[in-house]
């Protein structure tokens, strides 16, 4: 707590103390003797007025509220803005603790609505849809489920009842199932090589073959708090992987834990005050030839945000 109270302050420079250091020694010297207070006196009082100001710049940055949602508490203040990945990954470990590793039943569903976004400026005009989407077919939701056995999945799309089913067989997505879930173990560095080992056989960089994994499990997996908490803590621990503040494709404030390779940010975000995840999306850097084209710097190519997520009995059913 108290490093992430520091992260945010800026530190003392040369000027700050000049006039306080002169102040100081002004008061140290020799006066004659009829004013001079005892030793002891000018030693507490100088400690009495140091632990005033260090208490009043405790309460200074404890009322730095950054939004709406400052209301820091003395266990977790996470309204404070995040330095790193490490602290994010810190304090969602810490809010996970004790909380029970809730997993469907083989005969329950995992149920997932997810609202999609590709830019216009990619989309071909045949992608248009009756169904929703918009003029350009840029946008649209879908709802998932999972069976608790990853032996059969059902989807239905944004304007349709139809709920289309498919069997498990051998599409590797179903390893996110709630049996690949419980497989992975809780701790980081455990956890981070099960990943890499994993993504051994992707024509990726490591890093980002992690990174693509984790993001899909966070998606589409649904994992409880601890394991959520784990995988962010892996996240923290790649290279080349920094945080901003951002909104989601629903408008929501939340956390962004990106990657950056050749000229596209890939990002993960999260609530930072649940920690659980708000979505992801990728946005074109710059710098750099764009496979889709001609686009404009910080163009945000794809989005998803999660809508909502639960356990059912049937697939069909909601939350």
């Amino acid at each position: 707590m108290v490093r992430d109270l520091r992260s945010q302050v800026r530190q003392s420079k040369e000027s700050d103390l000049h006039g306080a250091r002169r102040r100081m020694l002004a008061a140290m010297a020799p006066e004659p003797l009829g004013r001079r207070l005892p030793r002891t006196i000018v030693r507490v009082a100088a400690v009495g007025v140091l632990g005033v100001t260090i208490a009043a710049g405790i309460t200074v940055v404890q009322n730095l509220a950054t939004d709406s949602q400052g209301k820091g508490t003395a266990s977790a203040p996470a309204w404070l803005p995040m330095a790193n990945a490490e602290t994010l990954a810190k304090r969602a470990t810490a809010a996970a603790a004790g909380q029970p590793d809730v997993y469907p039943r083989d005969d329950q569903w995992v149920y997932a609505k997810r609202d999609f976004y590709r830019s216009p400026k990619i989309v071909p005009k045949s992608a248009a849809s009756p169904n929703g989407g918009g003029e350009t077919g840029s946008r649209h939701t879908e709802e998932m489920w999972t069976r608790g056995d990853g032996k059969e999945r059902a989807l239905r799309k944004e304007g349709s009842e139809k709920i289309t089913r498919r069997q498990g067989g051998e599409d590797p997505r179903l390893r996110l199932g709630p049996a690949y879930l419980r497989s992975l173990p809780l701790e980081p560095s455990a956890l981070l090589e099960r990943l890499k080992k994993d993504t051994s056989e992707m024509s990726l960089p490591e890093a980002q073959a992690v990174f693509g994994q984790i993001l899909i499990i966070l998606q589409e997996g649904a994992p409880p708090a601890r394991l959520r908490a784990a995988l962010y803590t892996v996240l923290s621990k790649l290279d080349g992987v920094g945080v901003e503040n951002v909104r989601d494709l629903l408008g929501r404030e939340g956390v962004g834990i990106y990657t950056d390779d050749e000229g596209m940010r890939k990002e993960v975000i999260i609530d930072p005050n649940t920690y659980v995840l708000l979505g992801g999306r990728t946005v074109y850097l710059g710098g750099s030839t764009s496979p889709y084209g001609e686009l404009p710097e910080g163009e945000v190519i794809f989005s998803v945000a999660q809508v909502a997520v639960g356990i059912v009995d049937h697939a069909g059913e909601v939350p």
